[in-house]
């Protein structure tokens, strides 16, 4: 024994004991013992970049880089593999990711300026989320960043690695799984390894209950692997999926940022004044330019008073957003959060139901009180192309349809084709459910 904070393993020797190193399993143990565990600095996270963390306290509490190496404060490890610029100006980092993302097919909204659309907005917000991801403490749920596209093309998945590049890197992609159950081991392993995202790339459908529950709720409660027993994890990943006419119910659009793209023609007809490719995406120098810009915005919203955004704020994330929100808004860009685009966006499911109950009541004349079948409005859903909008369950139409209705429909005060207000009710007889329709 050299102190009593320091000591040597020895085995006997002629002269003298000698010193000698002790195995793993052995070394775990003693690791293991509270003496030791004691004094272990609580580990966070590691990231190969600096990233924005919270320094001081009360009104001295801002923004700034985390130091490279250990930081006590927050418990984050910073290799700083990737140096950056540090002092752009907010028109300099703006220039950076526009001349990146302009040329996008963002959904048009009405808005001939990209700059101003609400999915340009909120591609900025899931960059601006990535980096900012030490901004929010352990459990802080974040809304899921989903990437809809018209046709295959459109530039969804390229959108989402220009999302994780500047702090990530490369992200690794799978597609969702085809059960519950295989969904709930991968959010569990997700949880268990503190993943900072997660892919679904190229999904047929994101309805998933178990994903509903993941995104919203602060802790993921999952059984440990070879064991009875449970584990409550703080949650801090982001999630990301991708895919082609997704139907986004409003239950989901509300746990989700949606970024919309809309390719009018046909997407191999475009041409791009900047090829974005692998290669250059993921380059050193790419990312430490992205990563500077990324530095300007917030510290432009530092700067401003570090303002929360209130208009459309989502319930459940509603420190997420009020913040990222924030720095989007400071930085002279649209509500990344405002309701979206009726035409491209938005609750698909719900505007089919309404076009489909404003057709079918605009049939009949004045006066009139016309009871509904579930068979006359799949007969009009049909005329109207609206069954594959419906989401209809395949084995059972006018069951599936007939729960869409009752869930949220019953009561309901709508305007027909011909511009009368009518209301939408339900009634039980002998030979299933009639729906009467009542103009007001």
């Amino acid at each position: 024994m050299k102190s009593d904070r320091l000591l040597a393993f020895t085995r006997p020797a002629k002269d003298a004991p000698a010193v000698e190193s002790i195995g793993k399993d052995y070394a775990g143990k003693l690791m293991a013992a509270d003496q030791f565990r004691d004094q272990l600095r609580e580990l966070k996270a590691v990231s190969e970049v600096r990233l924005p963390v919270w320094t001081g306290e009360g009104e001295a509490r801002r923004v700034e880089l985390a130091p490279e190496g250990f930081d006590p404060a927050t418990g984050l490890f910073t290799v700083n593999r990737i140096p950056y610029q540090d002092d752009l100006t907010e028109n300099e980092g703006s220039a950076i990711l526009w001349d990146c993302l302009k040329d996008f097919p963002y959904d048009a909204e009405n808005e001939p300026r990209v700059e101003k659309r609400r999915s340009f907005s909120a591609q900025m917000a899931a960059m601006l989320g990535v980096y900012c991801r030490e901004l929010f403490p352990e459990g802080t749920p974040r809304p899921m960043i989903v990437y809809n596209a018209n046709q295959s093309g459109s530039g969804k998945s390229l959108l989402m690695r220009v999302a994780l590049a500047p702090s990530q890197g490369p992200p690794a992609e799978s597609g969702k799984p085809e059960t519950e159950s295989e969904f709930e081991k991968v959010l569990d392993t997700a949880a268990l390894a503190r993943l900072p995202f997660l892919v679904l790339d190229d999904c047929r459908s994101i309805h998933s209950q178990a994903l509903n529950r993941y995104v919203t709720s602060p802790v993921h409660a999952c059984r440990l692997m070879h064991s009875q027993r449970m584990a409550m994890i703080p949650k801090v990943t982001q999630v990301f999926a991708t895919g082609n006419g997704l139907t986004i119910s409003a239950d989901l659009d509300r746990r989700a940022l949606v970024i919309d793209l809309f390719e009018p023609g046909k997407v191999e007809d475009r041409t791009f004044e900047k090829e974005i490719t692998p290669g250059w995406l993921f380059a050193t120098d790419t990312r430490a330019r992205f990563l500077a810009a990324l530095w300007a915005l917030v510290r432009t919203w530092r700067d401003a008073g570090m303002p929360m955004m209130k208009e459309h704020r989502r319930a459940s994330f509603e420190e997420w957003s009020g913040l990222i929100g924030g720095i989007v808004i400071a930085c002279g860009m649209s509500n990344p959060f405002s309701p979206r685009l009726a035409e491209t966006g938005g609750d698909e499911v719900g505007r089919a139901i309404v076009r489909l109950l404003a057709v079918a009541a605009g049939e009949y004349p004045d006066g009139s009180a016309p009871v509904l079948t579930p068979d006359d409005l799949l007969e009009v859903a049909e005329r109207e192309a609206l069954t594959d909008l419906l989401n209809l369950s395949a084995t059972d139409k006018r069951q599936s349809l007939g729960k869409k209705l009752r869930k949220s429909y019953l009561g309901r005060k709508l305007t027909d084709t011909q511009g009368r207000v009518f209301e939408f009710g339900v009634r039980k007889m002998a030979a299933g459910s009639r729906y009467p329709i009542t103009f007001l």
